[in-house]
């Protein structure tokens, strides 16, 4: 009885943490958009950037899945649409923009890209350190017997 609670905490932990991470990505991904709408500058260091949200997005896939729900992460791209575009609905309706809908829209698009392949290739790197650190382990382990 003992080891099913244990089981059914873990998971929902683990179903906890891929909705807020889902949650915070999409509101980085957001911030991104707009704040390059507002400032031009974000558009020229957007690879920089890129680049560092990739290891801001994996470094929490790092570590909090290292556990027996290791595969969890691929959920966080699931649900990270929704609110991606939710929070896209939110901010528009909040945040002014000006009547050049084109130049948004182009924008819009560039940015998309980048968020989808951040996201992905966050996701990915966190899971792929994550097996790379449970194969070191065992093979230490195989090493030293």
């Amino acid at each position: 009885m003992e080891e099913v609670t244990k089981e059914q905490l873990l998971f929902r932990r683990s179903m906890r943490l891929v909705l807020a991470l889902s949650a915070i990505y999409a509101a980085v991904s957001n911030v991104f958009l707009y704040t390059a709408y507002y400032y031009s500058g974000i558009v020229e260091q957007s690879y920089i950037i890129c680049m560092i949200m990739i290891i801001a997005f994996s470094l929490p896939i790092v570590k909090f899945f290292r556990n027996q729900h290791w595969y969890f992460p691929i959920f966080i791209f699931l649900f990270w649409i929704p609110f991606s575009v939710l929070l896209a609905f939110i901010l528009s309706q909040v945040l002014p923009l000006s009547d050049n809908t084109v130049d948004f829209g182009l924008l819009l698009v560039y940015c998309l890209i980048l968020n989808v392949i951040v996201t992905l290739l966050g996701i990915t790197l966190g899971m792929i350190f994550n097996g790379g650190s449970t194969l070191w382990k065992k093979y230490s382990q195989a090493s030293k017997q």
